[in-house]
Formats: C-alpha cells, sequence, structure tokens
C-alpha cells in the first residue's frame, strides 16, 4: 500500500510557474511561431502579466505560456491561437485532461475570472489538438466559437487544373490574357499598402500596422508576394512559417478596381506553386472565413472553388 502511494504522488500531474528564461530550457520546440518565448515577449505589453507555465508528472509534459488582463488568463493573448508545446512524447490523454485541471486549479487560486483558450486548426496535428480540445470541454469549458479554416496540401499542387472547378479555371486563363505576373519581394511597404486598400475597399478590419508586420518578421520567417498587370501592382501578400510545414497567409487582397482581371485565382495558383516546391512545406493555410462562427459564404465558397479544404477551428472559454 505504501508503495502504491508513493506511485500515485510520483505520477501526479502538477503546474509550475517559470521565468522564460527557464521555459526556454524545457520547452525547446514550440508548438508554433506563436508559442516562442520571441513572439510572446514582442507583444507582452497587451496584457498585465505573462506568464509561463510547466505541467509535470513523473516528466516533464508540456509548456504552455498566457496573458492576463482584465481579470481573464488568455491563450493566446495576441495571435490566432494557442497550444500546449510538448516537452515528453507519446502523451496519453489522460495527461491533456489531468494540465487542464491543474490549469483550472492555479486559474482560481490566482483570482482569474475567466479563462480563454483559442484552439489551432485541426490539421496543425489532429491527434495532439483533438485530445486538448476533448481536455478542455470534459473540464467544463465551453464553445465560443466554431471556426472554419480552409487550407491548401501542397501534395496536391501537381494536379491543381483536375482539383478546381471550371469558373476557377476560366479566371485563370483571363489573368493569364491580362499579362499577371508574380514576384517574390522584400518591399513591406507596397504588399502593405494594397492589403490596406483592400481592406478598406471591403470593410474588413487590420489588425496589423506595417511596423507589426515588420516586427514580427524578425521573429516568425515571413514572404512577400506582388502580383503586377502591365501597368502596376495590383494584389500582394504577407505569409508566415508558422510550424516547419505549414506556412499561413496573414493577409492577401488585390485592388478592387482589377477584380475582372482575377489577380487572387492567379496569386492562389502561383503561391501553391511556389511553395510545393519548398522542401518540408505541406500546407498552406488560407485562415478563417467566419466571424463569430458564422460564415462568410462568398469567402468560403471562393477558397473552396481555388482548392482549399476545410476544417473547424474552436475556441472556448471557462468562467470561473
Amino acid at each position: 500500500r505504501c508503495s502504491c502511494k508513493k506511485n500515485k504522488e510520483l505520477y501526479k500531474m502538477n503546474i509550475f510557474e517559470v521565468k522564460k528564461e527557464e521555459y526556454k530550457t524545457f520547452v525547446v520546440n514550440p508548438f508554433s511561431g506563436f508559442d516562442t518565448i520571441d513572439f510572446i515577449e514582442l507583444n507582452k505589453h497587451k496584457v498585465r502579466d505573462v506568464k509561463y507555465f510547466i505541467f509535470e508528472n513523473n516528466k516533464k509534459r508540456f509548456g504552455l505560456v498566457g496573458g492576463i488582463k482584465d481579470g481573464i488568463l488568455k491563450f493566446p493573448f495576441s495571435a490566432t491561437f494557442s497550444c500546449l508545446s510538448e516537452i515528453a512524447h507519446n502523451n496519453k490523454i489522460s495527461h491533456y485532461h489531468d494540465a487542464i485541471k491543474n490549469l483550472i486549479d492555479w486559474s482560481k487560486f490566482s483570482n482569474i475570472k475567466t479563462i480563454r483558450f483559442n484552439t489551432p486548426p485541426v490539421f496543425y496535428n489532429s491527434s495532439h489538438i483533438t485530445k486538448l480540445q476533448n481536455a478542455l470541454f470534459c473540464n467544463g469549458f465551453k464553445l465560443l466559437d466554431y471556426d472554419v479554416n480552409f487550407q491548401f496540401k501542397l501534395e496536391q499542387y501537381d494536379n491543381y487544373d483536375s482539383i478546381i472547378n471550371t469558373d476557377s479555371r476560366r479566371n485563370l486563363k483571363i489573368a493569364a490574357k491580362n499579362n499577371l505576373t508574380i514576384e517574390k519581394s522584400d518591399d513591406v511597404s507596397k504588399v502593405y499598402e494594397i492589403i490596406k486598400i483592400n481592406r478598406e475597399e471591403k470593410n474588413f478590419p487590420l489588425w496589423m500596422s506595417e511596423n507589426d508586420i515588420i516586427n514580427t518578421a524578425n521573429i516568425i520567417k515571413s514572404d512577400y508576394f506582388l502580383i503586377k498587370n502591365e501597368n502596376e501592382y495590383i494584389a500582394s501578400a504577407y505569409i508566415q512559417h508558422i510550424t516547419k510545414n505549414i506556412v499561413n497567409v496573414v493577409y492577401w487582397g488585390n485592388l478592387q478596381k482589377y477584380d475582372k482581371q482575377y489577380p487572387m485565382n492567379f496569386l492562389a495558383k502561383n503561391i501553391f506553386e511556389y511553395y510545393s516546391k519548398q522542401k518540408n512545406i505541406e500546407y498552406i493555410s488560407i485562415g478563417t472565413s467566419t466571424l463569430d462562427s458564422n460564415p462568410n459564404f462568398g469567402l468560403c465558397d471562393f477558397k473552396e472553388s481555388i482548392g482549399c479544404n476545410c476544417c473547424p477551428k474552436l475556441n472556448f472559454y471557462l468562467d470561473i
């Protein structure tokens, strides 16, 4: 009986607050660029306090970073998603449940009013994310948003013409007739200018300033693309390398007056082609097409028309 009790204590999950320097020694491979210390430190001014957590039983299992503001513990506090970063391998679903229970207990002790946890699109790591989502749900978290993310699997590019619809093939022919060209660029100002105009024309929010993009690019590898017709630059894209095998379109768009030249079809096809040739890149994520779970049907249809599939991106909350 003594031995059994000792084993129970040995395998009990615990949560520890650590300093960022210590966290970095434990979490060698953060889940994504959003979960790195450099990214967190760049954005820490957006919250009152940043917390670095380690979850440990018989070994260190997970790392997690959140920010506190107005009594709300946020994962993330300045990105589209956050996730547990695995320290140990082959973590069981019970380890996820124990970690979330510990997080809730810590939050109660620390007078946190609400925990918000925006999880990644499932395709980023279906097993890991599913275990986390189940642990959140079973420990009382409620679903805040059921967002829909779109992504393109780059191994499909060799059959691109056969997986897009008739309208998309027609649009690409029109783009070719207008002599559109693409270039990978370092001109962040021109890329941002087009995106800014596009957002204003469509009445969409633009969360990042040009300086935000430049500063973030020092931490998360970023690529920029410009589309030109015979006269001027008419479309652009800003893309981040979020993990070692996934890149994400943060912003893309075109000048509205050139809609009929179909620069977005041309941009999508050429970006897919570019990344299909890059070693280790498996997916390009186009992001969500929902606002508070409600789909932008036209945007969803467009993303499917250019060959993307979709998967859930779930946001949770717990009022304590």
